[in-house]
């Protein structure tokens, strides 16, 4: 939806929006209609000039609803209820959304205008922020969303969260501080310590993982999109401050997810490693680190040293410390992949080699997405160090048969051709399992190695002794013959085509489609 000089929603008419929710509907009706919204049930909206919206919403039953922005009192629906209805609540939440207004807003339309008329300007809080720790942060945002009440549906809950610490600051015109970046990452940290405590006090939870996921995603890329132009350790006290807050995050992460862990890794790959002082932040957090795990159980604590150790070029040392957190057995391959991308990037080939072949054991198993990625940073280190290369191919042994494919490609990367082509005999796999694409440097390169592959699969087609695979058993002997032609052997080509012609002398149909294949006179 464009936008227009005159748009059928400003911030004074979305303010009546709002007015006109907390009056006229129940908090029921629009939690309902919430959930409408989110399914996508307004499947069809029109706006006219005189601000007249006309849509169409699903569910048991197609109904209409007309919203009049004009004199939203004077709106209708045609289902039962008429008007103030669930159906009227969802078109105003899509309509919302679709003029870049927070639909969550009206399903709390009451506490937000509540909040509205006690918040202060985006400047005046801006400066009042300043002066403020960042436990202090915490607690304003605490009371700005104490009229959020928690729900079973945590996508819902967390949105909920979102919209009054999104309005804190809506409509500065002041350039982007340090403060203010860290008041947006600091907004993500206490959301999700908002479900971490929600999940601590055992509460039962719909679409949490969907919800928590999806937030720890916008985290990483508001991180990735501020570093550029963001010095972090400009502000000591609040970056200290900050990893404080992921620290204690991390010591109650449960389970074997390690999100938490990725977002703090996150801050230092995006925000710290860059920096000049990196390497004296890196020190000052290991010691942090060490003294919060001494007497507590945390896997996700163990990964942050073994990270921080890796910054150190300590490898050994941070397998160690895995070790020591007792996480090994259970750490997911994404985890370890992790700290791959650490060694890789950092150059410490050496050690990527020593981890790859430890860790090889959680890659057994079929090929998945995780599985190429590790045999890519094998790849990376057999180029750099050459012993690494008899410990890869020692570890495709161990993982047969679920390694063959790898092995098959590999091989062929590297032009190993003879090699490559024994493997297609063992897997049983004939040129037709090829596009001829994937022979011609083959023929081009080493084309005897074809011959006995062409010469094995003409005779599986000619045994099969039907005229479909005669004309397969045609085609390969076309492609033979140019391959004999590449070589200048034309002599051992007659001499082959002779002796099998006498061998296979009595199958009249074999010989009609050597004869079509003009192979015969």
């Amino acid at each position: 939806m464009t936008k227009s000089a005159n748009p059928p929603l400003n911030d004074e008419k979305w303010l009546q929006v709002l007015k006109y929710a907390a009056k006229s509907f129940n908090d029921v009706t629009l939690s309902r209609g919430f959930q409408y919204f989110k399914q996508q049930y307004v499947v069809a909206l029109n706006i006219t000039e005189n601000r007249t919206v006309q849509a169409k919403v699903t569910g048991h039953e197609d109904y209409t609803v007309t919203l009049q922005l004009e004199q939203l009192a004077f709106s209708f629906c045609t289902c039962p209820v008429h008007t103030c209805c669930k159906h009227q609540a969802a078109v105003m939440m899509e309509l919302a959304d679709r003029l870049g207004y927070p639909a969550a807003q009206i399903v709390n339309a009451k506490q937000h205008l509540v909040r509205t008329a006690a918040t202060p300007s985006a400047e005046s809080l801006l400066q009042e922020l300043a002066r403020m720790s960042v436990s202090d942060w915490h607690e304003y945002m605490n009371q700005a969303t104490s009229l959020v009440k928690p729900s079973y549906d945590q996508g819902m809950y967390l949105q909920a969260l979102r919209v009054p610490l999104a309005t804190l600051l809506k409509g500065s015109a002041l350039s982007a501080t340090a403060d203010l970046i860290y008041f947006e990452l600091h907004q993500f940290l206490f959301i999700l310590q908002k479900i971490f405590d929600l999940v601590a006090g055992g509460s039962p939870v719909i679409n949490f993982s969907y919800a928590t996921y999806r937030l720890y995603d916008e985290a990483h890329a508001f991180l990735q999109q501020t570093a550029p132009q963001f010095n972090c350790t400009m502000a000591a006290d609040r970056l200290e401050q900050t990893l404080s807050i992921l620290r204690r995050q991390l010591a109650e992460e449960s389970g074997h997810k390690y999100l938490g862990y990725g977002l703090y890794a996150a801050v230092w790959k995006y925000w710290i490693a860059p920096q000049p002082e990196a390497g004296y932040w890196v020190s000052q957090e290991l010691d942090a680190v060490e003294r919060q795990i001494a007497g507590r159980d945390s896997s996700s604590l163990a990964a942050a040293k073994a990270f921080l150790l890796l910054h150190q070029s300590k490898s050994s040392e941070a397998w160690t410390a895995l070790e020591a957190g007792g996480m090994l057995d259970k750490a997911p391959a994404s985890l370890l992949l992790s700290f791959m991308d650490l060694l890789s990037s950092s150059g410490q080939w050496g050690a990527l080699a020593d981890w790859l072949n430890r860790s090889a054991s959680h890659f057994y198993g079929p090929v998945t997405k995780e599985r190429l990625t590790y045999f890519g940073f094998w790849k990376e280190a057999a180029r750099h160090v050459p012993e690494a290369e008899e410990l890869l191919w020692n570890v495709l042994e161990e993982m047969l048969p679920h390694s063959a494919k790898v092995i098959e490609n590999m091989l062929y990367e590297r032009h190993n051709w003879k090699a490559w082509i024994e493997t297609q005999i063992l897997l049983e796999h004939d040129p037709f399992h090829h596009k001829v694409s994937v022979l011609q440097p083959i023929e081009k390169e080493a084309p005897e190695l074809l011959l006995p592959y062409y010469h094995q699969a003409i005779e599986h087609y000619v045994a099969l002794k039907n005229r479909k695979d005669y004309k397969a058993a045609v085609k390969l002997m076309k492609r033979l013959a140019k391959v004999y032609k590449k070589m200048k052997q034309i002599e051992r080509w007659d001499s082959f085509l002779s002796r099998f012609m006498e061998r296979h002398s009595r199958l009249r149909a074999l010989h009609e489609e050597l004869k079509k294949g003009k192979l015969l006179e």
